[in-house]
């Protein structure tokens, strides 16, 4: 006891606050493309899934896409449930999802679609291919920014998209062992002021602030030995966090 009451004592006397995020929650993911024509127009288009959307049309959330102009003109939209759209977002879903990227070339211009890896949503698969089974466009899109389509028989390309899994963990279980004790405190301080991060930010969060910091440790610790409150669910085994936030989770709950 006087060990880790020393241990107790060593997390009062650090007085630093470290907080970290991460994106969105389970399954939520945005795709954004920029389409363009060599001749300068432009359009902007957004598939996405997020908590609280809806399947079908909601203003202010989607945007439907006029229908397309008389040939030869450039055009682009999604293709989603029969309609067209501009932007299109989805209910929360584990399922795949296709979409389909409808384009209209200007005469022979050349297509060039873009988008930043660095935003689509981790734990996803994002693929971008043609409509003939991929034969000659098939891009995983967390390796790849762009693309220039320069085949005007390619009018339709597929987005396909593997939603994030949804997370699990057990709160306080810092290093996965499948228990709460005292070395789930040590490893958290070692994320927080040794630079050995973990990979469930969401089981470090013992107080369910939607922070990590030293007051989860303190939380965690009072628990263990000093009768302190019960950590909040999940923590009598993995589960979904009731109430999410921006910390995230990748590692699979034992």
């Amino acid at each position: 006891m006087f060990e880790q009451g020393r241990i107790c004592i060593r997390c009062l006397l650090l007085v630093y606050l470290l907080l970290l995020s991460a994106p969105g929650s389970a399954q939520n993911f945005e795709v954004a493309l920029g389409v363009s024509s060599l001749n300068g127009s432009a359009y902007n288009l957004l598939v996405g899934m997020a908590d609280g959307a809806s399947d079908g049309y909601v203003n202010g959330e989607d945007l439907y896409a006029p229908p397309a102009p008389p040939n030869p003109s450039f055009f682009a939209s999604i293709s989603y449930a029969n309609d067209s759209w501009f932007t299109c977002y989805l209910a929360p879903d584990p399922a795949p999802q296709l979409f389909i990227i409808a384009l209209q070339f200007m005469i022979t211009d050349p297509i060039f679609i873009e988008w930043d890896p660095t935003l689509l949503a981790p734990g996803g698969e994002y693929i971008l291919r043609d409509a003939v089974g991929g034969a000659f466009i098939n891009i995983d899109m967390t390796g790849q920014d762009s693309l220039l389509i320069n085949n005007i028989a390619l009018t339709n390309l597929v987005l396909e998209v593997l939603p994030p899994a949804t997370e699990t963990f057990r709160r306080t279980d810092v290093n996965g062992d499948g228990s709460s004790n005292l070395a789930d405190a040590v490893r958290l301080l070692e994320h927080l002021f040794v630079s050995n991060p973990i990979g469930c930010l969401e089981a470090g969060d013992a107080n369910d602030d939607g922070g990590l910091n030293l007051a989860d440790v303190i939380y965690h610790l009072a628990f263990l030995f000093s009768g302190g409150p019960l950590p909040p669910e999940p923590f009598s085994g993995c589960g979904l966090d009731p109430t999410p936030g921006p910390l995230g989770c990748q590692e699979i709950c034992p």
